[in-house]
This record gives C-alpha cells, structure tokens and sequence, in this order.
C-alpha cells in the first residue's frame, strides 16, 4: 500500500521529486517506493517497522527508507506532515546528487530501517527546520525553488547518516558475524545442559571471550549468560511437563547445579515455581 495524503505538493521538476502533504493516518500496513521524513504536528502513535516499535510524541521528525513494510497504531489525535522522495528510479535520483552507496544502501534494505529525532537532539532544530524550509518551497514553488530544495534535502539526508540516526551496513562483515554467531550457537546448544562457560565456548570455537559477547550484544540483543539461561529454562520446563523425573534431577539434566538457583531463574523467568508450572 502506497503513501496516502490528504493534501499534497505535486512533484517537483528536480532531481529529488519531493511531495509534501498531511498523511492519512491508520492502521494498515504500508509498503512504498518513496523515503520518508515525517513530523508529528500533534497527538501521539506509536509505529512499527519489522519487529521494532517507536512511540512517537508532538514534534518528533521520524524518516523511514523505501520499501520498508511499516504501520501506525494506538493514534491518539495524532496529525503528521512528510516529506518524500520518490525512489521508485534510484539511479535518477542518484546522478551525482546522492551517492550511489547511498542509494543502494536504502533501497535496498541494508541500512537502518527507522529513525527518530526528538525535540532537544543536537541535530534535531536544524533538520526540523530544512523540513519546514522544503515544505514552504514545495507548496510555493517560487523562481529557483529547486535550488532550496536541493540544498535542504541535502542537508536532511547528511544530518540522518552524519549524526548515525540512519546507519549503513556492512553486509559482507554482517554476513561474517552471523557466521560466527552460528558456530557459537551451535556449539552452545549441543553443550549448555554441561554446564558451558563462555571460556569453553571461546576455546572450542576459536572466537575470543569478547568477540562471543559481542555478537550476542549486537545481532541478538542477548548476553552470553541470558542465551545459556534461556535455553536451560525451556528444556526444563519441557521435562517437567513430558516427565516424571523428581525437579532436582531436572535442575541437573538442564545445566543447574544447585537447586535454590534453579528455582529461583525459573519463577523469574516462568512466573511461577517448576511444582507449580507441572501442575499447571
């Protein structure tokens, strides 16, 4: 489903093809070919892109890259005014305006999915102001009116990936650490009922301590110590419910060697103690 506006710009003859307008707000999923930058004129929403959900309050400016698969909800009075930049041909956007690493990076998904940029950032005074700055040359399409907008969309687009709002990844490396991660994990799920120690884990996978703690950080949002915990956790309380075997030899077939501990991570984690999750 493509941008909805209520009112709009029509696009501009300039290389960056902006239209501006109010968006019409709800709860369907949207998938277009168009960037995006956003202000919140009132209310609240919250927004979700993949798996991430951001609340967005009054005069938040978000930007979200073509083709991103995203939608609004919980709109509590909200009104939010865009600018986009119409990506649907990437290569006549780019023709020395926009570097084509850049482009790429945005079309085709390998960068930062959202951003967010609150009243108070250090960015955030400059890149509102530019927006305003498009909008009113947009709307008004005064004599040499491109040439304000490209120099405010240039500045927009260097203050989101300057100041690391919107990252580029590095999908060869990114492909190198989830390698990596892949051979950790598996290793950890053939041994953590043993008791795996993260220096075991290093030792067997050639991967430094660091390294292992690292990749949990980044591409699992996860510590070494909460994955093992995770993973002991489910497997017992598999057992407790698939067999007869007293909860202290539970405890030890899923890595724990002391019972208290046990009890203890598994209410935290479960809500309740392992009597009570078998009987329940």
């Amino acid at each position: 489903m493509g941008l909805e506006l209520k009112n709009s710009t029509s696009a501009s003859n300039s290389v960056f093809r902006v239209v501006c307008g109010e968006l019409v707000l709800n709860e369907k999923h949207n998938l277009h070919s168009e960037a995006v930058f956003g202000v919140v004129l009132k209310g609240s929403l919250l927004v979700t892109v993949g798996d991430q959900t951001t609340a967005l309050a009054e005069n938040d400016i978000y930007f979200i890259p073509p083709n991103r698969k995203y939608h609004f909800s919980d709109i509590d009075g909200a009104a939010v005014e865009i600018v986009s930049l119409n990506f649907s041909n990437a290569t006549a956007v780019s023709q020395d305006y926009i570097p084509q690493s850049i482009i790429r990076a945005l079309v085709n998904g390998n960068c930062s999915p959202f951003a967010k940029i609150s009243p108070g950032e250090d960015s955030y005074s400059y890149m509102r102001s530019a927006f305003d700055d498009v909008k009113k040359a947009e709307t008004e399409k005064s004599q040499y009116f491109q040439l304000q907008v490209y120099s405010k969309m240039y500045g927009l687009f260097y203050e989101l990936f300057s100041n690391k709002y919107v990252k580029i990844l590095d999908v060869e490396m990114r492909s190198k650490k989830y390698r990596a991660l892949l051979r950790v994990t598996h290793y950890i799920d053939e041994h953590y009922s043993d008791g795996v120690s993260l220096e075991e884990v290093a030792d067997a996978t050639g991967i430094s301590r660091y390294y292992v703690s690292h990749l949990f950080k980044e591409l699992m949002d996860n510590t070494f110590v909460g994955y093992v915990n995770e993973l002991r956790l489910n497997h017992a309380a598999m057992l407790l419910v698939t067999t007869d075997y007293p909860i202290i030899e539970i405890a030890s077939k899923s890595g724990f060697n002391n019972l208290s501990n046990f009890n203890r991570a598994f209410k935290m984690y479960f809500g309740k103690t392992p009597s009570t999750y078998r009987k329940s």
